[in-house]
């Protein structure tokens, strides 16, 4: 953008020049803290506005450089207007060229686009341009009148301040920060919106906090950055009652106690003030404070009656000096700080190693709300056992040993309806526990014992004998498959022994035993066999001399009318020498009416006919009787 400089008359250049002059007198220029914070925005020319009603622009130039410039501004769809520039050196050697727009509908129009231009008055050309809305580039100086107060509440501050003076305030946001003082943990920050108050929760107790507080358009109507911080204000949050030992009971429900001490605080002289507080719940919500009036400053004690529906908080002021220090109870009920004198015990007695208590209740009131300990020990005995009771004024003990023993209670509500802590202890009661006691005990014990062991013994005793008797009624069936699969094992290997024993008798090995054959016919009949006609001197002396080992049976024949008669062994090993028939196994009777004296020989030529009557024997019905054998031809047995 060009000007030509010739067309302008020397009158208007020197009024306008008066005016920035007198401009001059009553605005503030460009503040060091607003500098820093316009540097961090992305300008060639910072320009602001502290109240959407002003606007300020300005640049500086290195301190090596010194020109001459004049600042044109340009609304959208109206003609160019000059301001005038006025230039100052900073601390460090560099110049700030700055322009104060005109407060007229031509210097200040809202949610126009301006363009702003920097001419060189020695080339006349345009070296920085850009463009630009008022209402984003605000810059709003911080609130005034910041104040904290301690609400009542454990860990809480409240601020308050008043908003900047300017039309738009109701368009801005503000930003709180607080941080304990000297502390390396950064501080914190709470943006606050439609409001110009603000609550600071879970602070430390007893801690120094430093409290500003700066503001913003709210970015909908009106934008900008954060302007400036307002001055610090502090304030210190109250002390933790355990710090002074604060305690505060009630002994009755109607007037409440509160004590401290001063063994925490320094040396020197002091002045302490109990003040009291009633609300409604435990809110925010401000009360007014009530010094006590029943204070006693030697014993650092107080008593007041509250009201026993209401929250009560209690604040404790004490100063040494120029510092004054508050310590601060929680709000509490009146119900929930009972805390009662010990019960009083009534009466104590002994009865067989029992020891009986009854006593009365310190509250009536509240008797059925109350728990008690009973604490009991040998007398000059370190230990102690703890016996508890709940909603009773009696107790029984089993004591275990014959000695004398002291006994103490102490009470506390249940934690429900009422709350507290426990009451000291009551006088220490001693009984003694009178003698034979213990043999008592031990005698009823021994009974017991040997009664149990009696018990044990009868009941082994009937359970081993009817087992037995139950073995006996009802005895076990055995497994008839695994008996029947047994006896046809041993039937076949028996069966199998048998066989090839005779087979190899028969067919293998020849026969080394004696064999004689009885003839059916009587023994008067004469044989004709030559053998018997050659050996028959032979036989006679043979069957002279006694045999030590000389066995024969007789059968009896098929006849179906002599088989009255049964089959007969002839042992002749009696000392007398004479035969008596024996009975053989698998029903054998032995009749002795055949019995017959009858010479062995040897077999010579009978083994062929052995073999065929075997092989006919196997072949017969398996219903004839083994003992019916043609030719009654037998094995001598010996």
């Amino acid at each position: 953008m060009a000007v030509n400089l010739c067309s302008m008359t020397p009158l208007p250049f020197l009024l306008m020049l008066l005016l920035t002059i007198l401009r001059m007198l009553h605005f503030v220029l460009v503040t060091d803290e607003e500098t820093i914070l316009l540097t961090k925005t992305a300008q060639d020319v910072f320009c602001f506005s502290r109240t959407f009603e002003d606007l300020t622009c300005f640049w500086d130039e290195p301190t090596h450089v010194k020109g001459a410039y004049r600042f044109f501004y340009t609304y959208e769809g109206d003609k160019s207007r000059e301001c005038p520039l006025i230039s100052m050196k900073n601390i460090d050697g560099s110049w700030r060229h700055i322009c104060i727009f005109p407060e007229n509908y031509y210097g200040i129009q809202l949610f126009i686009e301006l363009n702003v231009e920097v001419l060189d008055n020695v080339s006349n050309h345009t070296i920085i341009s850009q463009y630009l809305r008022v209402n984003t580039v605000g810059l709003i100086a911080p609130p005034t009148n910041i104040t904290v107060e301690w609400p009542g509440i454990a860990q809480l501050l409240v601020v308050n301040w008043m908003p900047p003076s300017i039309s738009y305030a109701d368009f801005l946001i503000y930003e709180v920060l607080y941080g304990v003082e000297d502390s390396i943990q950064p501080p914190f920050r709470i943006e606050v919106k439609n409001s110009y108050i603000c609550q600071l929760k879970n602070l430390l107790p007893g801690q120094q906090y430093h409290i500003q507080v700066r503001s913003k358009p709210d970015g909908l109507s009106l934008d900008g950055i954060w302007g400036p911080w307002s001055t610090a204000v502090t304030a210190e949050t109250p002390h933790l009652p355990e710090a002074i030992g604060l305690h505060c009971f009630t002994l009755d429900l109607y007037q409440l106690h509160c004590q401290w001490n001063k063994k925490s605080l320094r040396s020197g002289p002091f002045h302490s003030v109990l003040y009291w507080m009633e609300s409604n719940s435990s809110s925010t919500r401000r009360q007014i404070w009530h010094k006590c009036k029943k204070e006693d400053p030697a014993s650092c004690t107080c008593t007041f009656q509250p009201s026993n529906i209401h929250y009560l908080s209690v604040l404790v002021t004490i100063s040494q000096g120029e510092q004054e220090v508050s310590y601060f109870e929680e709000p509490f009920k009146l119900y929930h700080v009972v805390h009662t004198a010990p019960p009083r015990i009534l009466k104590a007695s002994i009865d067989r190693n029992i020891l009986r208590l009854e006593w009365a209740s310190p509250l009536e009131e509240i008797s059925e709300h109350m728990v008690y300990q009973i604490r009991y020990t040998v007398q000059d005995a370190l230990k102690w056992k703890i016996l508890q009771v709940q909603y009773s004024n009696t107790s029984e003990i089993h004591l275990a040993t014959q000695d004398r023993y002291c006994v103490q209670l102490r009470t506390q509500p249940d934690g429900q309806k009422f709350r507290g802590d426990w009451s000291t202890w009551s006088e220490l009661v001693c009984i003694e526990v009178p003698p034979g006691a213990d043999s008592v005990i031990m005698i009823v014990a021994i009974t017991l014992l040997l009664c149990a062991g009696l018990v044990l013994g009868l009941g082994f005793t009937c359970l081993s004998n009817c087992s037995r008797v139950k073995q006996k009624l009802w005895p076990e069936i055995p497994d008839l498959h695994h008996v029947l699969d047994g006896f046809f094992k041993d039937n076949d290997k028996q069966q199998q022994v048998n066989s090839l024993f005779c087979n190899k008798m028969l067919e293998d090995v020849p026969l080394t035993c004696l064999l004689e054959v009885l003839s059916e016919k009587p023994l008067e009949t004469t044989s004709f066999d030559p053998l018997l006609d050659m050996s028959s001197a032979e036989q006679a002396e043979w069957g002279s001399q006694p045999s030590t080992h000389q066995h024969y049976m007789v059968l009896s024949s098929n006849n179906p009318q002599s088989s009255h008669h049964e089959n007969e062994y002839f042992d002749d090993t009696n000392d007398n020498g004479n035969a008596f028939p024996q009975s053989l196994e698998h029903d054998l009777s032995v009749t002795s009416e055949s019995m017959t004296q009858i010479t062995p020989f040897t077999l010579l030529n009978v083994l062929s006919e052995i073999k065929e009557e075997r092989r006919q024997e196997i072949s017969d019905d398996q219903n004839t009787s083994v003992t019916d054998i043609s030719n009654q031809t037998y094995l001598l047995m010996g």
